[in-house]
């Protein structure tokens, strides 16, 4: 099973950035991705075709699992 940390933003264009983080901690607390999100858009370093990021939107934990198939 993989998991994967989405956190998306609001961008001042009013499109949606979405940040993908494989293998987040275990037990990560929503505070603790407020306060990472909140950190990034602090830091103003993401930008998309120029556009900054200025909101938290949302975030998800996505869980994925993979069967391999035997090919013959």
């Amino acid at each position: 099973m993989a998991l994967t940390l989405e956190m998306k933003f609001n961008l001042e264009n009013g499109k949606t950035l979405t940040l993908s983080v494989s293998e987040p901690k275990e037990n990560i607390t929503p505070a603790e991705v407020v306060t990472a999100m909140q950190t990034i858009i602090d830091q103003d370093v993401f930008h998309s075709e120029g556009y900054a990021i200025i909101g938290i939107n949302q975030a998800r934990i996505v869980e994925r699992n993979v069967s391999e198939l035997e090919l013959v």
